[in-house]
């Protein structure tokens, strides 16, 4: 097994347990988050922002439904607002669970992997790495792994930002648009929203390969 597919799913194991323990404890339901914003909406918009930001934030542990947190952001503050407040609250959860991976990561790496196992998971991830990062939002918990790898792995901070913003700013732009276009009772364009944005992440996903795979065969020959 690849080292970078092994450490995954042990990240993945992690964050499903503490999902399912905050879900057994009735921790940062959706009930409960719905319930803080409309309390932070009637007092100010900072308060609201940085509920929004904390959030954000917890969800590098709990897996709290970042897609509602983001509709949200844009149905209270509006496009523009929600937009770069959501856009902070991702970008500060990245970097958290970049330079903590970084701090700490090599610990887990010697736990699991032999030494050459972990150079090749440093090589591969920042050779390959940036393609994972883009697409991080195509699936749960792989933009939380995808921090943690980059954090291990040693790729530099610009380059993991580079990749994170081509992923997240239309992410965040087209969110915080259909919330703000969306009611509570009648979120169709919201439904509509994360339609789209899932459609065209797995697209590109699908032709990334597509290509990757092309030019893997005609590089060995």
């Amino acid at each position: 097994m690849h080292p970078i597919l092994r450490i995954s799913l042990i990240l993945v194991a992690v964050f499903l347990s503490l999902l399912l323990l905050s879900r057994a404890f009735g921790v940062l339901s959706l009930d409960q988050i719905q319930s803080w914003l409309n309390w932070a909406h009637a007092q100010d918009p900072l308060i609201l922002a940085s509920i929004i930001i904390g959030l954000l934030l917890l969800d590098l542990v709990f897996s709290i439904p970042t897609l509602t947190v983001a509709l949200l952001a844009g149905y209270f503050l509006g496009f523009s607002q929600g937009a770069g407040v959501l856009l902070l609250g991702l970008g500060s959860a990245a970097l958290l669970a970049y330079y903590t991976s970084r701090w700490r990561g090599g610990l887990a790496l010697q736990l699991f992997l032999e030494q050459s196992e972990q150079e090749r998971l440093r090589q591969d991830f920042q050779n390959h790495g940036s393609l994972m990062i883009l697409l991080a939002r195509s699936a749960p918990m792989l933009p939380e792994i995808s921090y943690c790898l980059a954090g291990v792995s040693g790729m530099p901070v610009h380059k993991l930002m580079f990749w994170f913003l081509c992923g997240h700013i239309p992410y965040c732009l087209l969110l915080a648009y259909a919330g703000s276009q969306s009611q509570l009772s009648e979120p169709y364009p919201a439904l509509a929203a994360i339609f789209l944005l899932y459609g065209l992440l797995w697209l590109s996903a699908w032709h990334l390969r597509r290509r990757v795979t092309k030019v893997q065969p005609a590089s060995s020959d």
